[in-house]
């Protein structure tokens, strides 16, 4: 099981890790700050997510050159994840007020598991608010099979 997380800015990334290492360091942490890359991961294969967490509003990424390429939005993310199976629970993290109902509507009419939170002072939201809805969301909506895999002894 893995956890994926769409969010470009480096502080928030940072704090994201410290609350998942602490409370789920048996979950790889993958994140993405652009929406095509995520999908692109989303595509290959959803079966093995525990989480995902999106932010809306993503900052342009500078090239090699100057070039500053459109790193597109959370909400092309929750388009693509509505029109598939839910099979994980979806966190959505964003300012953008407009945004974020599109996402949380969305996802629940298709039947995802969705939370909404809303950052505020700094990163204090990441330890308060949004590693309290992870803590949650995976306690509440995996098996404990799939949390903790148990290794069986062969016994001779």
């Amino acid at each position: 099981m893995r956890i994926l997380i769409l969010e470009d800015n480096i502080d928030r990334r940072q704090a994201m890790t410290i609350c998942l290492k602490d409370r789920f360091p048996q979950y790889p942490v993958e994140f993405f700050e652009a929406s095509a890359a995520m999908i692109k991961c989303l595509a290959a294969g959803i079966e093995d997510v525990a989480l995902i967490s999106l932010d809306h509003d993503l900052e342009l990424i500078p090239e090699p050159g100057g070039q500053l390429v459109d790193p597109g939005t959370g909400v092309e993310v929750s388009d693509w994840l509505a029109a598939q199976a839910p099979s994980c629970p979806v966190i959505i993290q964003t300012t953008n007020s407009r945004a974020g109902h599109q996402m949380e509507d969305s996802l629940r009419e298709s039947g995802w598991t969705v939370q909404r939170i809303v950052p505020y002072s700094g990163a204090d939201w990441i330890y308060e608010a949004w590693s309290r809805s992870v803590r949650d969301l995976i306690v509440n909506e995996i098996p404990k099979s799939s949390r903790h895999p148990v290794q069986h002894e062969t016994l001779l």
